[in-house]
């Protein structure tokens, strides 16, 4: 009886060496795999391959700011994701994802329901179809969060206008940018493309919005979005 019990023990304690070792070696090669693939590959790598077959006239192409990729950060399904190859199709409002690796003319359009927001050139993104629990119809996708503050929240959606140009026989594409303005306050999201827009949004504070028109017309031909974000960071003070 003795010697079964024995045999028994040490069977016992075999197996259980045997899968501490297989469970360890197996934690080695999910580490080795992750390091070899890059571990912000594991999660957003899912999605359409990018695609840009415009011939595009003067520079003037889908992107926002840049055709070429620039390191940012990414919030994926309420992950955060640092030190990643990404750039902003404006056009088709879409964000575009390398991996470490991959040539300038690769890429993949992450799914856009699952990107809560992004950051590149120090510019943060915010997808607004997740937060507006009115679901308000002009609300449409990425947005970058020029203010956050107590009071209101300032929001530019950056887009692009496409128009065709004929040089010789050929024809061409040229994209404009285009950018509209909505004002978060008071838990709701507002329109902004005029002084009565803002007035409506702001009704006690309306002689000192009156003045800052009077005396930033220049301003406001120039560059809405400085015009809009001095106005409001003034007045939400």
């Amino acid at each position: 009886m003795k010697s079964i019990q024995l045999v028994l023990l040490f069977s016992s304690l075999f197996f259980t060496s045997f899968f501490c070792l297989f469970a360890q070696e197996n934690d080695s090669y999910l580490t080795t795999y992750d390091s070899i693939i890059g571990k912000e590959n594991l999660a957003i790598t899912n999605g359409l391959f990018h695609y840009n077959n415009y011939r595009v006239n003067n520079n003037k192409d889908i992107y926002y700011s840049s055709e070429k990729y620039v390191t940012g950060s990414l919030n994926y399904l309420g992950q955060v994701y640092h030190n990643l190859s990404l750039k902003y199709d404006a056009f088709n409002d879409e964000i575009v994802f390398r991996s470490s690796g991959n040539s300038e003319k690769t890429g993949i359009n992450l799914i856009k329901s699952n990107v809560n927001s992004f950051k590149i050139k120090e510019l943060n993104f915010v997808n607004l179809d997740k937060v507006d629990s009115e679901k308000n119809e002009f609300i449409k996708g990425f947005y970058e969060e020029k203010i956050k503050n107590n009071t209101l929240s300032f929001y530019i959606k950056h887009s692009k206008s496409k128009r065709e140009v004929f040089i010789g026989k050929s024809i061409f594409v040229e994209f404009s940018d285009e950018t509209d303005f909505v004002l978060y306050k008071d838990k709701k999201f507002n329109q902004i493309s005029s002084k009565k827009s803002i007035v409506n949004a702001f009704p006690d504070k309306k002689k000192i919005i009156n003045e800052y028109y009077k005396n930033n017309s220049e301003l406001k031909k120039k560059d809405k979005i400085l015009f809009f974000t001095n106005l409001l960071q003034n007045i939400s003070q």
